[in-house]
């Protein structure tokens, strides 16, 4: 028996005509350079038409990489639309790479085309000579300046973003290959030089569909959803996508990300469901207080552990803990997430504290498993069992941008390897143990760094913790923390190895503790634990 089902291509282009046609009249603002502007559907979706019409006039090949070196406005989001819907490739830069990574990164995906903000051009026109494949830099405007065409290396054309769409028509394009790419995204390149994770027009909709579900981020059209990671954290999590699917009013934070700026625009704007990484929201929770927050449903974390402070912190604001998401450029933002699931007392303050102190279960579409080393044996989900955790799924990636299949990313079988050990229950929670890479192994024993630092963030004095493995020349490796504190604390180191003491294991106890004012961070806004092994674990200790 054969399926009678239409073959209808899942592509960006079938959420595009969705919003510009039921969903016209909701709103996207925009944080611009002293001001907040305020569009529609309809606007956005004529001039992102506009924009598709002027790439094809460029003559670019199909499959052609567009980049963008931008901050989140909806220019940004215009493009992020009009180069799939055009058949090409959204590039979103990272902004805070260092400039050989930029260059690398750039150079890596050939990108021919590059949007770039006014206010960041210092920081790239001198690279493009160094940027092998750019033919040619459209300037989003804001502040009336751009380069002079005869300073730029030969063969790079100067556009300028407003006269370019000016003299576009607002022609429809339909790409049919829904396994076509329509967006490429860097890992952070912690280990090495970043690597390409390129999504097809068939992920990119399915994982918008996946934040539209009840039991993940439920984005609806009541909606006012405000992404502030950025376009080149997987696509700002694919959040602009699933905000254009429900027909959800979209608010866009511009570069100004500051915790009174933010703090005033979810006011201002009545955000329901907002996205962020702990170090910004340990910068915006406390600047709402004393705001009128009744409109927030959902604040969602990722990229590393929610310190306990800011759950508190955001259920006192909110009524509800921030909900940490776990995922990878890899396998989209949101493979799994820390919701109660109905079971759970809602009055157990134990229970919902170990539920938001995971990483929560696996979103529909995702399938995760542990196993043992190299030998692929699958570990029981008891909750004690902890090996490398793997996924597959439909937005997991199989291989990276360049790399000659099988990648010694993905097992024989098929799961993508993520480089984190960790344990399941037997409900389905997801408890990170630490990355692999990070596990600190002390005597023949191994001491978990992500969980020390939990307990050490844990003391109301310390604002974010960092542990690091140390050679010893007795026990191969021991622990070092590296803290900041909370403005206006003092805590003496023997204080706080006192607080640790009932609540680690003895050996787990941190030889050195350091106070910096702030840790490092890496392009991504995670601790740079690269740095602080350089400035801390050169020398052996006894």
């Amino acid at each position: 028996m054969q399926h009678t089902m239409q073959a209808l291509p899942l592509t960006v282009a079938q959420l595009f005509r969705r919003a510009k046609r039921p969903f016209g009249q909701k709103r996207i603002y925009s944080a611009e350079p002293g001001a907040l502007t305020v569009t529609t559907y309809t606007a956005w979706a004529e001039r992102t038409e506009r924009l598709a019409s002027a790439l094809r006039g460029m003559g670019l090949e199909d499959g052609a990489r567009v980049g963008t070196f931008a901050s989140s406005t909806v220019r940004h989001l215009e493009i992020s639309f009009a180069a799939p819907l055009a058949g090409y490739v959204f590039h979103p830069l990272n902004v805070r790479l260092p400039e050989d990574q930029l260059c690398y990164v750039v150079n890596n995906a050939a990108d021919e085309v590059i949007f770039v903000d006014s206010a960041l051009l210092p920081r790239l026109v001198p690279l493009l000579g160094s940027l092998k494949s750019v033919r040619r830099l459209v300037v989003i405007n804001e502040a009336g300046a751009s380069p002079a065409a005869e300073s730029l290396p030969p063969g790079i054309g100067l556009s300028d973003y407003e006269e370019l769409l000016a003299a576009a028509p607002a022609s429809p394009y339909q790409v049919e290959d829904e396994m076509a790419a329509a967006s490429v995204c860097y890992t952070s390149g912690t280990t090495g030089n970043p690597k390409g994770v390129v999504y097809s027009q068939r992920s990119l909709w399915l994982h918008a569909m996946s934040l539209l579900q009840a039991d993940t981020a439920a984005i609806s059209e009541s909606d006012t959803v405000l992404p502030l990671v950025p376009f080149f954290h997987a696509n700002a999590w694919d959040m602009g996508y699933a905000a254009v699917a429900a027909g959800a009013d979209l608010v866009l934070p511009g570069a100004d990300l500051s915790g009174p700026a933010i703090a005033s625009l979810m006011e201002r704007c009545r955000v329901t469901c907002a996205t962020a990484v702990p170090a910004l929201w340990s910068r915006i929770l406390p600047e709402l207080q004393g705001r009128d927050t009744s409109s927030l449903r959902m604040l969602c974390s990722g990229g590393s552990a929610v310190p306990t402070r800011l759950t508190q912190l955001c259920r006192e604001l909110t009524g509800s803990p921030i909900m940490q998401v776990w995922g990878m450029t890899e396998t989209g933002a949101y493979a799994s997430m820390a919701r109660r699931r109905p079971h759970i007392d809602p009055t157990d303050s134990a229970a919902l504290a170990a539920v938001a102190s995971s990483q929560g279960v696996p979103v529909a579409g995702v399938e995760f498993r542990i196993v043992q080393g190299e030998t692929l044996q699958e570990l029981p989900w008891d909750g004690e069992s902890a090996g490398e955790l793997q996924c597959r799924g439909p937005w997991v990636t199989r291989c990276y941008h360049g790399e000659q299949e099988p990648s010694a990313s993905v097992t024989a079988d098929g799961w993508f390897r993520t480089g984190d050990a960790a344990s399941i229950d037997h409900e389905g929670y997801i408890r990170l143990r630490d990355r692999l890479k990070d596990l600190i192994k002390s005597g023949g024993e191994w001491i978990p760094s992500v969980e020390l630092e939990a307990a050490l963030e844990s003391h109301p004095g310390v604002e974010s913790a960092a542990v690091i493995g140390v050679p010893s020349e007795r026990w191969d490796e021991r622990p070092i923390a590296i803290i900041t504190l909370v403005d206006g604390c003092s805590i003496a180191p023997e204080e706080l190895l006192d607080w640790l003491r009932p609540r680690i294991v003895k050996f787990w106890l941190p030889d050195e503790i350091h106070v910096l004012l702030e840790l490092p961070m890496t392009s991504v806004g995670k601790v740079d634990k690269k740095a602080l092994r350089h400035s801390f674990a050169l020398e052996t200790r006894p």
